[in-house]
């Protein structure tokens, strides 16, 4: 005969069956044994139970709920008291009302327990919400007793203190994730197999209590089957009631722990399920994982923000382990509006002893040795960009330039250097670039010091200068290259514009120098070429002519396509060739050493020799010696002739 006991094992049998289904199944079937539940414990149990439809108040000056004595004070520090409820409220209320939660472990979850409390079930509007006018939230490395109260944060503010570390977290992980997933799903799955024949063992145990008590509830029915019966059987029928009554506590602990089994068995399935469910999204995510935007983010608002390196006293921090650290695939630092616009007076401010840009990418192996090479580019974009090492003092409020800081240095190292103004849209250079300073060196060298390379400048308009307040020209510009070319032309080749080298001592030369640099000798195999289509050499005007110009060489050479002259003076003395003649002409024109005309030559006015030896002697006019008279002696025309300057003495262009 079927009785309550068997309908309670087909309940169990039932819920067994569904912990295997979806959260709404489980859920079904624990509702349809939460009335089996109700009845097994008012008929089994021995608990107190006191309910009311309606609502149940406990009203005092002071309540004290727990395992605790007639003084409130907790038997042996044990009890569990737990608080179940679809809403569940603690209000302290007034002025001064307060909740305060003491424990040594202090959890909080946002997830939904279920009506058995076994259940951690992440619904879609799970939350933890904490509103007030001061939050504080602090932890303190104390041992125990907590030496330091919580600090406010002031009439409305929330405050965050850790004495070691605090960690603000908003990230995503696949492979850490799916690490932690695979060992939860490795317990999981022993905590299933473990609880599968904890519950079935469970099942066994009650369904052996409920058939011996069902067998003792029908031999009971048979000996009370008739009043006769009854009477004939009451000693067997009070004894069969004892076995009973003897039985229930051990059904009531079997039916408890079968339904904790269950419940524990369910929930471990629904979060295998769950973790299952995450696990094929993480590995189909995992592919493009480092591709693609995960969508998180970490957000700070507020009029100001600062970050401090300081310590609980407020002292900065300056060891080597004191750092404030960023680290990203990219970073923006920009004072812009909505529309992108810039905001007006915006600025950002590194005040620090060092500034270090670094886009070294190391290649390293696995003792930490390798290459360092630089890779990325650092671009400044700005209307105007200074880059100063001065000094500064400050006077009556103001700040004023003390001097240029001492043995400061401006550094640019790299295989290309450009420096160039230009024009972006049409390519034209334009703008200027100036240097000055009291001495400039510009090199490139190899390891033992070996001038390489190229050095180019591209720009309108070029200009160096190392002049004081003044503007007294001072210091010097040193260039020591392999080969130089000072070159002004257009893209064609045409030479255009002008070079101007101006100073008190010019030198240009080729020669070796010596380990002070001074001159040594000529360079062996040196070349060097002036040349224009007019030449300019030791005057640039009448009041500008040099004192002197001297031309020494083993061979000089002199040469003018159509006509070469040397003038001294206004035409006081001049030596011309033109169209193939020689001309000399001066107040008085000496020869020394032996003199061969190989020629016909004239003499228009008188020739004095104290020797004279010819081959034939012809006298036109008149033939006259000491010894000899023949005819009539006629003296000659004293010479007039002067030989016209065919070159004008032209000033030199100015420089403009």
């Amino acid at each position: 005969m079927a009785t309550l006991l068997t309908e309670w094992t087909a309940a169990l049998t039932k819920l067994q069956a569904s912990v295997t289904k979806d959260l709404a199944e489980i859920r079904k079937q624990k509702a349809e044994i939460q009335q089996l539940k109700d009845d097994i414990y008012n008929r089994l149990s021995e608990d107190l139970f006191i309910h009311n439809d309606k609502r149940i108040i406990l009203s005092a000056p002071e309540v004290v709920i727990g395992n605790v004595d007639a003084n409130g004070m907790l038997f042996g520090d044990t009890g569990t008291v737990i608080i179940r409820g679809g809403a569940v409220s603690i209000e302290g209320s007034g002025d001064n009302g307060s909740v305060s939660t003491r424990a040594t472990h202090i959890s909080q979850k946002a997830v939904d327990p279920g009506a058995d409390g076994v259940q951690e079930a992440v619904l879609s509007g799970s939350s933890i919400i904490n509103q007030a006018r001061n939050i504080v939230i602090q932890s303190n490395d104390s041992s125990g007793y907590f030496s330091q109260l919580p600090v406010a944060a002031g009439a409305s503010g929330v405050r965050i203190h850790a004495d070691e570390r605090l960690e603000i977290d908003a990230s995503k992980s696949v492979e850490m994730r799916g690490k932690a997933i695979d060992e939860q799903l490795k317990n999981l799955n022993k905590d299933k197999t473990s609880l599968t024949k904890d519950s079935t063992s469970r099942i066994a145990a009650v369904t052996q209590l409920t058939t011996e008590m069902e067998l003792m509830l029908n031999a009971a029915d048979l000996l009370n089957s008739s009043e006769v019966l009854t009477r004939t059987n009451v000693l067997d029928l009070d004894d069969a009631q004892d076995k009973f009554e003897g039985m229930v506590p051990a059904l009531h602990n079997a039916l408890d722990g079968c339904i904790k089994a269950l419940s524990q068995l369910a929930e471990t399935n629904r979060r295998i399920t769950a973790l299952q469910a995450e696990q094929k999204i993480l590995n189909a995510a995992k592919s493009n994982f480092k591709k693609e935007a995960i969508n998180t983010s970490l957000t700070l608002r507020g009029e100001r923000i600062d970050m401090e390196s300081v310590d609980g006293d407020g002292n900065i921090r300056d060891n080597q382990e004191a750092s404030i650290n960023m680290q990203t695939g990219h970073l923006t630092i920009n004072t812009r509006k909505a529309d992108s616009s810039l905001i007006d007076n915006s600025g950002v401010r590194i005040a620090t002893q060092n500034v270090l840009i670094d886009t070294t990418n190391p290649k390293l192996d696995d003792k930490g040795n390798g290459d360092l090479p630089k890779v990325g580019s650092f671009q400044v974009l700005s209307k105007t960009v200074s880059f100063n090492a001065v000094d500064e003092t400050i006077k009556d409020g103001k700040k004023e330039v003390k001097g240029q800081t001492k043995d400061s240095s401006f550094l640019v190292r790299s295989e290309n250097t450009t420096i160039f103004s230009q024009d972006v849209k049409e390519k034209k250079n334009t703008g200027m670039l100036s240097v000055g300073v009291e001495k400039v060196t510009m090199g490139s060298g190899d390891k033992d010091g070996n001038v390489i390379g190229s050095f180019d400048v591209l720009s309108k308009d070029i200009s160096m200068s190392s002049v004081d307040k003044d503007k007294n020209a001072t210091g010097s510009f040193n260039i020591m290259v392999e080969k130089t070319s000072v070159a002004a032309v257009d893209k064609s080749g045409k030479a255009l514009g002008q070079i101007v080298l101006n100073g008190k001592n010019v030198f240009v030369k080729s020669m070796d120098t010596d380990d002070k640099g001074k001159d040594k000798n000529l360079a062996a195999g040196g070349n060097m070429v002036i040349a224009a289509e007019k030449m300019f050499i030791g005057r640039t005007a009448k009041k500008n002519t040099a004192k002197q110009v001297q031309i020494s060489a083993e061979k000089t050479g002199l040469y003018g396509s159509s006509t070469a002259e040397v003038q001294q003076g206004e035409g006081k003395a001049v030596v011309q060739l033109d169209g193939g003649n020689l001309s000399v002409s001066g107040s008085k024109t000496q020869l020394y050493g032996d003199t061969t005309v190989n020629a016909k030559a004239e003499f228009k006015a008188d020739v004095k020799a104290p020797k004279l030896t010819a081959d034939n002697l012809e006298a036109k006019t008149s033939f006259k010696s000491s010894n000899i008279s023949d005819g009539i002696p006629i003296p000659g025309a004293p010479s007039t002739a002067r030989l016209s300057a065919k070159l004008k003495e032209d000033d030199a262009p100015e420089a403009k």
